[in-house]
């Protein structure tokens, strides 16, 4: 068994060894190399993913052509958590930012363990109500703040995440623009 993968789903469901061993038989893991797609817009979706090891971004293409920053997704995230509802097009791409090890779980499999595990359930509400939470404050944000009031607002939400009131390591300003929905020089000023 790998070591790493079964601390990767007892982070995400919040179980014991035992269970994260059934889940992990549940798991087919692929590598993706850095900038390469783990999920394509415009393919059908059967599958969620769970994130052993590296770094993804959920990209959105706006209708001007802009990238836009979704999630940011490291070990221990969920994503795809849509297939639980049924199969769908994929309107974002899912894109490895560094060598990614992911195990993926096919739509058929996590309606089980959702019907048989009380933690798996919690853990997949517990996402959804979170993506919702920050979609919405985006929208409110996008709407509501200008670009420099929204960089200042994530600044201050990423030091808060900290504990500490600090940003270690300091952020990448083009992956910061993506976030915020602005340019590298905007947020470079503001800075």
């Amino acid at each position: 068994m790998n070591e790493r993968a079964l601390s990767a789903i007892q982070q995400a469901f919040a179980c014991a060894p035992s269970l994260a061993a059934v889940i992990d038989g549940r798991a087919r893991y692929r590598l993706y190399e850095a900038q390469s797609r783990v999920v394509k817009s415009g393919e059908t979706v059967t599958s969620a993913f769970l994130i052993i090891k590296g770094r993804a971004h959920e990209m959105a293409l706006a209708l001007d052509g802009r990238m836009m920053l979704m999630q940011d997704f490291g070990p221990g995230d969920l994503f795809g958590e849509a297939t639980i509802l049924g199969d769908h097009v994929s309107t974002e791409e899912v894109i490895a930012v560094e060598a990614t090890e992911a195990g993926q779980f096919r739509s058929q499999d996590l309606i089980s363990l959702i019907e048989n595990y009380g933690c798996v359930a919690l853990a997949f509400s517990r996402l959804m109500t979170q993506r919702l939470r920050q979609t919405r404050r985006r929208l409110v944000e996008g709407a509501t703040l200008s670009a420099a009031g929204r960089i200042h607002a994530e600044l201050l939400r990423q030091a808060r995440a900290g504990g500490d009131n600090r940003i270690s390591p300091a952020p990448v300003l083009t992956e910061f623009a993506l976030l915020v929905q602005s340019t590298r020089e905007t947020v470079s000023r503001t800075i």
